[in-house]
């Protein structure tokens, strides 16, 4: 049998937010460029394809803060009224719609996985893909992954698992199995993330009661918050881009947002640390007095470990039809702080020796948090740092130096219930490209960070990828050395920084996704203050709307090197 041979200027791996942004961006630079967009799933979307939606899911954030900035999620269209969270079902359309919008749907190939991808003897790429027309080889001489973090569930294993004699998966597949949980009475959901609680609270839905298991070795309960909070009532999706709230979360690219003084005083002098502590202090307590945590026993097992402080992207917002909390407080969902020692047929067993009856396990156990793509042979290699293992020992060791000297709140760490395991850090330059790749300029990562600001980050990183890959940005990175120094810095930082979140392992920005993107923006030569003038720049949420026509602005003040 022939194996099919495709030849393209640039692929694309995913049709997510991120993917479908550096495609939308890469089409605007290169409008000449032959294209493909390649996605596993039936259709547009990652998290928020066809095959993942269920009854009742909906967005953490609300209208304005979840669209590109260049395609305006508007009420007349997708019936999403102001200050509403967005349901699933708007979101894989919208999504959709962009890619119809900006003329590319058409080189989405749906169904259609990347099994191995390989250096191509003549420069570029070359892919092993597995689609309806059967395995075929792509090549490509530029190359975007965009798989994303959700796309490798991270399922556990337990003893007796085969025994347990009912639907027992990740939440993945919560859509997909959904014909099976009809009429189920008692269900066991694992996890303290706010997909945990997303579950949970649409099987009581549907009428069942649940045991919601929280290990008591990790990181503990999800911090959630209403989505008003402050005195002031003001929008926590929207608080977290707003320039002066940011300036309270170190990181080593904040100065990026052209305020370093301000920064370095709150950050570097013990007056500062104290206010920043207050900040945080207040804002945390704020979020636990709104939740009425000490009402009711199983609501006590439900807060929060560790400061906000130290939680990074996992930090959520209640956006549910009526109250959670309310369910707990009736008993339809009850909290256990234990771990399941074994499965047995319709039970599972806790380590505390407890035996809950089920009809179902769902768990909502997270992601492996790494490309979902496989090298081949020495491919692997040159996603890594050209260094021994000794020389990046020594060079973390530095970072860590660097970043206790610029922020000594960092020191006390918070005392985790688990220890820390080896993990293999995602270091890549801006987060996006292997350090080895940045001279060939034919590969880059989109989305390999966590963000609760998606849509803006997803824009400007495909933008920066677009550019950087056709030789087009304004700041290029250094040398070798300096390129190296500071993916240790940035990558480091995020251990410091986010323990109690997914800071070791890979980017993780919650006040710092506004910094970051600015700093990809001055790569891009582009103009960081998006606002009319000084006071709202400070104390007005920075929104997707606020960086609409980045491309066309770039491209104007970019006419000599394009043409």
């Amino acid at each position: 049998m022939t194996v099919q041979r495709k030849s393209y200027d640039v692929v694309v791996v995913g049709a997510g937010w991120f993917g479908l942004a550096a495609a939308k961006a890469y089409r605007q630079i290169n409008p000449e460029a032959k294209m493909a967009v390649l996605e596993a799933a039936e259709s547009c979307g990652g998290t928020w394809s066809k095959n993942r939606l269920y009854p009742g899911l909906k967005s953490n954030n609300m209208i304005g803060t979840y669209e590109f900035p260049d395609f305006a999620m508007t009420e007349d269209k997708y019936c999403v009224k102001p200050n509403n969270h967005i349901p699933g079902a708007t979101l894989h359309r919208y999504l959709t719609d962009f890619a119809k919008h900006y003329g590319f749907f058409e080189q989405i190939q749906f169904n259609t996985a990347v099994n191995l991808v390989d250096r191509n003897g003549n420069g570029g790429w070359r892919l092993s893909v597995s689609s309806p027309d059967g395995n075929q080889i792509y090549e490509t001489k530029k190359l975007i992954l965009a798989t994303g973090l959700t796309s490798t569930p991270n399922f556990p294993k337990y003893k007796g698992a085969n025994d347990f004699e009912g639907p027992f998966f990740h939440a993945k597949d919560f859509c997909k199995e959904a014909p099976r949980l009809q009429n189920i009475k008692n269900a066991i959901v694992v996890g303290g993330a706010k997909s945990a609680y997303d579950v949970a609270y649409a099987l009581v839905q549907d009428g069942a009661e649940v045991d919601l298991i929280i290990r008591p070795n990790g990181n503990g309960p999800v911090w959630i918050s209403p989505p008003f909070v402050t005195p002031f009532k003001k929008r926590m999706d929207q608080l977290l881009n707003v320039r002066w709230m940011t300036w309270f979360s170190p990181c080593p690219w904040g100065e990026e947002d052209g305020y370093p003084r301000i920064r370095r005083f709150l950050h570097g002098t013990a007056i500062g640390r104290f206010v920043v502590n207050t900040f945080w202090k207040v804002l945390s307590n704020d979020v636990v007095t709104a939740n009425k945590y000490d009402s009711h026993p199983d609501l006590q097992k439900l807060k929060p470990w560790h400061s906000a402080f130290w939680i990074g992207s996992g930090l959520s917002i209640l956006n549910y039809d009526t109250s959670l909390f309310d369910l707990v407080r009736q008993g339809k969902i009850r909290v256990h702080i234990d771990d399941i020692e074994r499965l047995a047929p319709h039970s599972a067993v806790l380590t505390s020796g407890k035996e809950l009856e089920a009809d179902a396990i769902i768990c909502s156990t997270g992601w492996k948090k790494e490309s979902s793509i496989k090298f081949a042979g020495k491919g692997g290699e040159q996603l890594d740092l050209a260094i021994s293992e000794a020389e990046k020992d020594s060079l973390n060791k530095n970072a860590d130096a660097t970043i206790l000297a610029l922020y000594p709140g960092l020191k006390e760490q918070p005392q985790l219930r688990f220890k820390p395991k080896d993990s293999k850090t995602l270091r890549y330059y801006r987060f996006m490209v292997p350090s080895q790749m940045i001279e060939s300029r034919d590969l880059a990562y989109a989305g390999m960070i966590s963000t609760v600001s998606t849509a803006t980050c997803a824009a400007i990183q495909g933008h920066w990828i677009a550019a950087f890959l056709s030789g087009k940005l304004d700041r290029n990175p250094g040398t070798q050395k300096e390129i190296t120094d500071e993916i240790m810095l940035h990558t480091q930082w995020g251990k410091w920084r986010y323990p109690c979140g997914y800071g070791a392992d890979l980017p993780d920005f919650v006040f710092d996704g506004l910094p970051y993107v600015n700093m990809l923006m001055k790569d891009l030569g582009l103009e960081v203050r998006r606002k009319s003038n000084f006071y709202r720049e400070l104390t007005s949420p920075h929104l997707p709307a606020d960086f609409a026509g980045l491309v066309e602005e770039w491209k104007e003040n970019h006419k000599a090197k394009i043409e």
